[in-house]
C-alpha cells in the first residue's frame, strides 16, 4: 500500500542537487572528504590513461579486493554501480510478485513497482517521541504474508530517521520471514556512531535469503565516482543477479582505485574509518545540542545525518537557510514524514558551526522551533 496522500510517480528525490556555492547539508557523506591516499589513486589513474581502456568485465581483482577487506568470499561477491543499483538490479533479476519496504526510506523502489506493476506493501517505522524504532509487532504478519515471490527491503541503519536495528531483532526478523530474499542496504554502516552497529555481511553464512548491499561512495566521499558491492551466498540469487547485471557497470578509473586501495591500503581505510565514526559521534552530538537549544526537534540517529522536525513547514525554513547559502534535505517527500520534516547530514565543526549561526537568524525571524 501506498503511505497516506504519496504519489509514486513523484517519488524520485534525491538530496546532493544543492544550488552553487552553498554550504550542502543535504548530502550525507562523509564529512572529513576523501581519504588522501584515494585522491592519489585517482590521480596515478588518470595520468595512466584507465579511462581509455575497458574494464575487466568479470571485475575479477576488485571482487577479490572487497572479499579481503570485509572478510567476506569473493565468490558470493556483486561488484555494483554504487550501492542504488542494487535495488534494480535485485528486482530485475529476481522478478518478485510483490515489494515489502520498511519506510521511511530511500525513495527509487516506488518509481520501480510502478514501472514493472509489482505490489508494494509499505510497513512504517514507529516514532517514539525522540526516536524512531523498527516496527518488530509486524512480524506476525509478516510471517503470514511473506514467500518466495516476495522481497524485504529495510536499510540499516536507517535512511533518513537513522534508526539502527540491533542484530538480535535482526535475527529475529530473518527467523521469520523464511523463503523471501531480505535485502539489507548498509550504506551508512560505515559512518555510523553506535557501539550496536553490527553489519548483516556476518550473518550471510546463515541466511541463504539474506542479500546485503554495501556503498562505498558513502564511506570516502566519492559519489561520482560509483562503486558499492553486494554479497549474498545463495548462489541462485547469484546467478541471476550476475546474469542480469550490466556489462561494465563499474568505470575503469573506480576499479583501478578501489582494488588497489583496498587490496594493497587497508589498514589506512580502516584507520580511516575509525577517525570518521569518532568524528561523526562528536559532530552529531554538537549539533543535537545545538539545535535543541534552538528549539528544533532532533530525533536520536546512529547515522552521519539527522532528522528534525520544525513548526513552520521546512519549504519556509529553507527558503531562509538559503538566504545564509546553507542547504538541508526538505524530507516531506519520504512516506509517512510531513512538510515540517528535514534531513540534516553531519559536516565539520566549523561548517556545522556556519548551519547553527543559519538557524539562529531563521529563530530570530520566528521560522524554526517547536515546542
Amino acid at each position: 500500500m501506498r503511505a497516506p496522500g504519496e504519489s509514486v510517480s513523484s517519488c524520485r528525490h534525491h538530496g546532493g542537487t544543492s544550488p552553487r556555492d552553498f554550504l550542502d547539508f543535504s548530502a550525507p557523506l562523509n564529512p572529513l572528504g576523501t581519504p588522501k591516499v584515494i585522491k592519489e589513486l585517482i590521480r596515478e589513474s588518470v595520468a595512466r590513461g584507465d579511462y581509455s581502456k575497458y574494464p575487466d568485465y568479470l571485475y575479477r581483482r576488485l571482487r577479490e579486493s572487497i572479499a579481503s577487506f570485509y572478510g567476506l568470499e569473493s565468490k558470493f561477491v556483486i561488484p555494483l554501480n554504487g550501492g542504488s543499483e542494487a535495488l534494480y538490479i535485485i528486482t530485475l533479476s529476481l522478478r518478485p510478485d510483490s515489494l515489502a519496504v520498511f519506510e521511511p526510506t530511500f525513495g527509487d523502489h516506488r518509481c520501480l513497482v510502478e514501472a514493472l506493476n509489482i505490489e508494494l506493501v509499505s510497513i512504517p517505522y514507529v516514532e517514539r517521541g525522540g526516536h524512531y524504532e523498527f516496527p518488530m509487532s509486524c512480524l506476525d504478519g509478516l510471517k503470514k504474508a511473506s514467500g518466495p515471490n516476495t522481497i524485504l527491503l529495510l536499510s540499516n541503519p536507517n535512511n533518513p530517521t537513522g534508526a539502527m536495528l540491533p542484530v538480535k531483532q535482526l535475527t529475529e526478523l530473518l527467523d521469520t520471514v523464511g523463503s523471501s530474499a531480505v535485502v539489507i542496504d548498509e550504506a551508512f554502516l560505515e559512518l555510523c556512531h553506535s557501539c550496536g552497529s553490527v553489519s548483516a555481511l556476518k550473518l550471510a553464512r546463515s541466511y541463504e535469503n539474506l542479500i546485503v548491499v554495501r556503498s562505498l561512495t558513502k564511506t570516502y566521499s566519492t559519489p561520482g565516482l560509483r562503486i558499492g558491492f553486494l554479497y549474498t551466498e545463495n548462489r541462485g540469487f547469484l546467478n541471476a543477479i550476475e546474469s542480469s547485471r550490466a556489462p561494465w557497470n563499474i568505470n575503469s578509473i573506480a576499479e583501478a582505485v578501489f582494488s588497489e586501495a583496498l587490496e594493497n591500503h587497508s589498514s589506512e581505510l580502516k584507520s580511516f574509518i575509525e577517525v570518521s565514526q569518532a568524528v561523526v559521534r562528536e559532530e552529531s552530538r554538537y549539533l543535537e545540542h545545538s539545535l535543541k537549544s534552538l528549539g528544533v526537534h532532533v530525533y536520536t540517529s546512529t547515522a552521519p545525518f539527522l532528522l528534525v522536525k520544525h513548526s513552520a513547514p521546512t519549504s519556509e525554513v529553507l527558503k531562509k537557510l538559503c538566504e545564509c547559502k546553507v542547504f538541508i534535505r526538505d524530507a516531506s517527500t519520504y512516506p509517512y514524514l510531513t512538510q515540517y520534516h528535514a534531513r540534516i547530514s553531519v559536516r565539520l565543526r566549523d561548517e556545522n558551526e556556519v548551519l547553527i549561526r543559519a538557524y539562529e537568524k531563521v529563530v530570530r525571524d520566528g521560522a524554526s522551533s517547536r515546542s
